[in-house]
């Protein structure tokens, strides 16, 4: 057989293999016109549309466009300590800064009680939905050893005062007096109690209401630049959980003291040796995480559940020093929220005045209720005074 009878049989394929490289060229031709087209287009626009356009894509400078009136509202619009923040903001919001941040970077962390909510009117949420669980609320029995507890309780906090030797008791309390609960129910207990308990020391709001409007101001301002918010508070973490929610702060994004969970027929078993049945729920245990979400433990439940330094830290007592310096240390920023406002809220000059020593001492920056704000609650709410103190008045006045 000759050598042309041989590659004879080749040649339709070699035919076919052409054809369709012809289809691709042209498809691929086909595809890349309308680019071309747009192209010369672009090259034909006027200069001034083209320079429009650049302007368009470019990223915006938010240095000086912010509308302080329409943003913070609630605010002296003369705050130098509001200023710094807008101006932090901007720089690490602002693409062509050298500090720009990226947002998955934008971490922002929020002490509750006493920097969002109010904490003195007479003491902390969770005390007060204790004392009203356990001594006001008439669907239930309380155990008799923490209904001596809670009126010890409700006698200092009447008084303006906080007796730190309850702090163990309580925790304890909490957990026994909600133990079966699921978690949903839990939070809808809280609920109900922030919606409809009026604030005792204030006439115009109930304990939900009571979250200091310049402070929300800040959260959706932060929110719109990007940042993640995060609670980090000493309160019980499902409490936490539900006062937060109506603020858009999603249940995993809250860092706080820990409850003890079990599921309903767990009974005594040890977590590894039980495995839990269909038919069962998630209810609250006890008793509670012996270590408290505060001062340094907010450090360690930081870099444990986020995994990244805050860029921001809120603040406002001693247990949220090291959480302010966790961030500044890193070229964030710490803002402590002081209660001197002794008209509006029931403040302290002396804690004040040792905290601004400390704002000037850690380069941190003070938010002063006094001097920064130009409503802490809102029109129509009006500081009275504790119960406690009017019977000591009326007493003396005897």
């Amino acid at each position: 057989m000759s050598d042309n009878q041989k590659t004879s049989p080749q040649k339709p394929y070699a035919l076919l293999i052409a054809f369709a490289l012809g289809v691709a060229f042209a498809a691929i031709v086909f595809a890349s016109w309308p680019k071309v087209n747009g192209a010369a287009q672009r090259a034909d626009a006027p200069a001034q549309e083209q320079e429009a356009a650049t302007e368009q894509d470019a990223p915006s400078d938010q240095s000086g466009t912010l509308d302080i009136a329409t943003t913070f509202p609630s605010w002296n619009q003369d705050s130098a300590s509001l200023a710094e923040l807008v101006a932090f903001v901007e720089d690490v919001t602002d693409p062509a800064s050298p500090n720009y941040r990226e947002p998955a970077e934008r971490i922002a962390t929020f002490d509750m009680d006493g920097t969002l909510i109010c904490e003195k009117a007479p003491i902390y949420i969770d005390y007060m939905m204790l004392l009203h669980r356990v001594l006001d609320d008439p669907t239930h029995k309380a155990a008799p050893d923490v209904v001596k507890l809670c009126e010890g309780i409700r006698e200092c906090a009447l008084r303006g005062e906080k007796n730190s030797d309850y702090s163990p008791g309580k925790h304890v309390a909490i957990a026994h007096e909600f133990a079966g609960m699921t978690p949903d129910e839990f939070r809808a207990y809280v609920a109900d109690f922030l919606a409809t308990e009026p604030v005792i020391g204030f006439d115009g709001m109930t304990y939900g209401q009571s979250f200091y409007k310049p402070m929300l101001e800040v959260l959706d301002y932060l929110r719109a630049n990007d940042f993640d918010i995060w609670m980090v508070s000493a309160c019980e973490r499902e409490v936490v959980r539900a006062a937060v929610a109506p603020f858009g702060i999603a249940p995993d994004h809250v860092i706080a003291t820990d409850v003890a969970y079990t599921t309903t027929n767990q009974g005594d078993a040890v977590v590894d040796d039980y495995t839990m049945e269909q038919d069962e729920q998630v209810v609250l245990g006890e008793p509670l995480d012996e270590i408290e979400c505060g001062k340094n433990g907010k450090v360690l439940a930081i870099a444990r559940e986020i995994g990244s330094r805050p860029l921001l830290a809120f603040g406002n007592s001693s247990g949220d020093y090291a959480m302010l310096n966790y961030a500044e240390a890193s070229g964030g920023m710490g803002l402590l929220v002081v209660a001197d406002d002794v008209e509006r809220e029931y403040g302290s000059a002396e804690n004040s005045a040792e905290q601004y020593g400390l704002v000037d001492k850690e380069s941190w920056t003070a938010f002063s209720m006094a001097n920064d704000w130009a409503t802490i609650y809102g029109e129509g709410v009006v500081k009275t005074e504790l119960p406690g103190l009017a019977e000591e008045e009326l007493a003396e006045a005897a």
